[in-house]
């Protein structure tokens, strides 16, 4: 096997490639709860209220799962923790698929969630610490498999689910298919033979209890800072994800395909954006928070232009141009983190998805509930809010990084 620091290719590399497929599985399946929103509208009477907890409870999870994943990883290794979530998320889209009726979805969606954000700290953990100084362009490339995974799933999935009973048949079967892919990753990683770095990890005496590895974690600034900005983006995603389509339903009365296809043109601007970021950042190094800061800034306008648009067809092009923006949020912040946190990536990744993941608990319940009081286009304004204090919240911090470097220059002997 490779080591971190070795040249080899990334595409000679079987873990690249296993992360790559990660993505497009999850990707795929990420989003599948706002997907079925008109589909639990139809079926089980749900209001916009009610589909915003749903959301919120599948982030709510990762809360939980950031206080286990460090021990729980560091016991189970890396691959048998991806097997352990793959079965998990397999269990839950089925039980959502035979559902009939909604408290359900709403008992099932956590645990839903906590086993897609368990796939993306197992993912973003093998990419920072097998790639090294390599990792903010892999995160880039392998993060065009999660929006690749992320543009198709819906679309396919709202086409299933507006025309299935034209075609005689239900639309669980998308939730069976969806489950069927887990199965699929869940093969591949069964028979992966890359040695420990996938593999249950045993402890020495000469490693750092885990006590210690979370302490030096929650005492460095730039986890929080990272975790404050992880925050303000999922507000703002979280929420223009689950409810732009239902803008759109509102005042288009448009169905559950063309819903659906804001989720997928979104995804599709994020991989254009990563595939150019990718090579942009495979040739120059440029710091992860003026990225942020910029693309933040590009992606609320971007938003605002999308729920304000008059037409369907310029509405969904500003979501996909939004998608090209936000393309640079996820790979940025994870670079940034996994650059603080060489060591304890594991377990600042799996802190990380939990703190930060509260703003894409928030964001849904936030937006959803004003929606019922004071409508649908105007609560979901409060999205763009949260992606302009992202963009400045990493400027700030980026400015103060570069005079504290600037100072120990000087300062050096």
């Amino acid at each position: 096997m490779e080591t971190p620091g070795s040249r080899k290719p990334i595409w000679k590399d079987p873990i690249f490639w296993f992360v790559i497929a990660l993505g497009v599985g999850y990707g795929a399946v990420y989003n599948i709860l706002p997907v079925t929103f008109p589909i639990f509208r139809r079926e089980f009477g749900a209001s916009l209220e009610q589909m915003g907890h749903s959301q919120s409870l599948f982030f709510i999870a990762s809360l939980f799962f950031s206080l286990i994943a460090g021990p729980t990883i560091a016991i189970l290794g890396l691959k048998r923790a991806a097997l352990v979530a793959l079965t998990v998320a397999a269990s839950a889209l089925l039980v959502i698929g035979s559902a009939h009726h909604f408290g359900i979805i709403l008992i099932i969606a956590p645990l839903y969630g906590f086993s897609i954000i368990a796939l993306v700290v197992v993912s973003n953990s093998l990419v920072s610490r097998h790639f090294g100084e390599m990792r903010q362009s892999v995160f880039f490339v392998t993060g065009l498999s999660d929006a690749g995974g992320t543009m198709i799933g819906p679309a396919l999935l709202g086409l299933w689910f507006a025309h299935s009973s034209k075609w005689n048949v239900s639309w669980r079967w998308g939730y069976v298919i969806a489950a069927m892919d887990m199965a699929f990753l869940f093969i591949w990683a069964l028979f992966m033979r890359t040695g420990n770095l996938l593999g249950g990890t045993r402890r020495t005496s000469s490693e750092m209890p885990i006590a210690a590895v979370i302490k030096n974690v929650l005492s460095n600034s730039a986890f929080y800072v990272a975790a404050l900005l992880e925050f303000c983006h999922g507000v703002g995603q979280a929420a223009m994800i689950a409810f732009i389509g239902q803008v759109y339903v509102s005042k288009l009365h448009i169905d559950a395909a063309q819903a659906a296809y804001f989720i997928s043109l979104n995804a599709a601007g994020i991989l254009c954006g990563r595939t150019a970021l990718s090579w942009i950042t495979a040739r120059w190094k440029i710091p992860e928070l003026v990225v942020m800061s910029l693309c933040a800034a590009g992606q609320m306008l971007a938003f605002l232009a999308a729920i304000l648009s008059p037409g369907y067809l310029l509405g969904a092009a500003m979501f996909t141009l939004a998608g090209m923006f936000v393309s640079a949020i996820g790979p940025s912040l994870n670079s940034y983190l996994g650059g603080k946190f060489s060591v304890e990536a594991s377990t600042a990744f799996s802190l990380f998805a939990g703190l930060g993941n509260v703003g894409a608990a928030v964001g849904p319940l936030l937006v959803g509930t004003l929606a019922t009081y004071i409508g649908i286009e105007t609560g979901i304004l409060f999205a763009p809010v949260f992606t302009g204090l992202l963009s400045a919240i990493a400027l700030l911090r980026y400015r103060r990084e570069r005079q504290q470097l600037c100072s120990s220059i000087l300062v050096a002997p």
